[in-house]
């Protein structure tokens, strides 16, 4: 988690984390994925969105849908597979073209190592079906 709290870029999501409480959480944890929006993805909310994620609930909510409780390699990317988050919803993974996708956002850069996660900055947030 200290990974994506120390870039500017993801400032946005780093306090999401911090403010759902979940930072001993995912510190605690170790061999997991990291799917983290960019701070312009969250600019990109709409109107209703942002109301969704004031709730403090709703905030912990897409943050565990961000996250993969083991390791995803490019090379599942690629293959296509599905894995399930820590909310239990479902990503399809996929590659289009040289582009790497989780669900509808587009990997921006990846395979970044942590201490105890892999990250992928995506360019949208993954939102769970409302």
């Amino acid at each position: 988690m200290r990974a994506a709290a120390s870039n500017p870029q993801l400032s946005v999501f780093a306090s999401a984390i911090k403010s759902a409480a979940l930072t001993g959480n995912l510190d605690r944890m170790h061999a997991y994925t990291l799917f983290v929006p960019v701070n312009s993805a969250f600019e990109a909310l709409s109107k209703n969105d942002v109301t969704y994620l004031r709730q403090p609930a709703n905030v912990a909510k897409v943050i565990r849908r961000q996250v993969v409780p083991r390791p995803v390699t490019p090379v599942q990317i690629a293959r296509g597979v599905s894995v399930t988050t820590l909310a239990g919803s479902k990503l399809v993974l996929a590659k289009s073209g040289s582009d790497y996708r989780v669900d509808n956002a587009t990997v921006v850069c990846g395979n970044i190592k942590a201490a105890n996660a892999t990250i992928y900055v995506i360019d949208k947030v993954l939102l769970p079906p409302r």
